[in-house]
């Protein structure tokens, strides 16, 4: 039998913890989405592989069978140029490998810490934001159509506290750009979403700022309002837990638009005990 919450405030707790959770499930899908990228770059490869195996193989018997230099020397050079083209393919499976394992090793961590919320360790906000826009690729929208520009500063502290809650509140400020961008059906002018961070006195402040449509203005603080939506297919939540886990990471979420751009900006306070990154 299932049982009603009792109060606003209830609900508003298990709404947060549902909210975690869904986080949790998020990174694991990015972590599998990511994975695959993966796979198919290695099975790519290997099909590459072996194909030029056997291409060189008969490259290598007309250099043999060659009846001048000269003609030996034309073989030769179109097999320096097949190996050329396969170790640049290489070098670049190389690179998504990299990228992968660091993916792993910052979402292992935060597996952990999402087991245990009291044991988070220092870690940099830019990690949150990479990943989390890492993930979104998974989007062919957000991968190919939007052009992404990011500043991260150099001179933010490490954060000690709140890993879960600022990848939640990160990967609802890129969906929502996202959105707001995704009715630019002839993309003119093109997609944009522009992510920095900065350092503002004893606070960390991340902005991130579309090229969409705009809010109206009597709209920008009803966004933050729980069921607020001007889209069908969504319940219009995101927003208000954001701003709800930035207040409990003891920040705040604000917004403000015109016609053709859209901002908002975290900011989130330093704890003591932080590391300079």
């Amino acid at each position: 039998m299932t049982r009603e919450l009792d109060n606003e405030n209830e609900w508003l707790e298990a709404f947060v913890r549902f909210g975690f959770d869904a986080s949790v499930g998020r990174l694991f899908r990015g972590v599998i989405h990511n994975l695959n990228g993966v796979g198919q770059a290695f099975s790519m490869q290997t099909e590459l592989l072996l194909m030029m195996f056997e291409q060189a193989d008969g490259m290598l018997a007309k250099i043999d069978q060659a009846d001048t230099l000269e003609s030996a020397r034309e073989q030769a050079a179109g097999l320096r140029e097949m190996l050329a083209k396969r170790a640049a393919m290489a070098q670049r499976l190389t690179s998504v490998v990299e990228t992968f394992q660091e993916i792993m090793k910052r979402t292992s961590v935060l597996m952990e810490e999402s087991r245990d919320p009291a044991g988070v360790h220092a870690f940099k906000l830019r990690d949150v934001i990479t990943t989390e826009i890492e993930f979104m690729t998974s989007d062919g929208f957000f991968k190919h159509k939007i052009n992404k520009e990011l500043s991260l500063a150099e001179n933010i502290p490490a954060l000690a506290c709140h890993r879960v809650e600022l990848h939640q509140i990160i990967a609802i400020l890129l969906e929502n750009a996202s959105q707001a961008l995704a009715g630019n059906f002839d993309n003119e002018p093109a997609p944009r979403l522009y992510v920095s961070t900065s350092l503002d006195d004893d606070h960390v402040k991340v902005l991130v700022l579309d090229n969409g449509p705009g809010i109206g203005a009597a709209d920008i603080e009803a966004v933050f309002s729980p069921f607020y939506t001007t889209r069908e297919d969504q319940l219009g939540l995101g927003l208000f837990l954001a701003r709800e886990m930035a207040g409990r990471c003891g920040g705040t979420i604000s917004c403000e638009s015109q016609p053709g751009e859209t901002r908002f900006t975290l900011r989130v306070p330093v704890r003591e005990g932080s590391i300079e990154s």
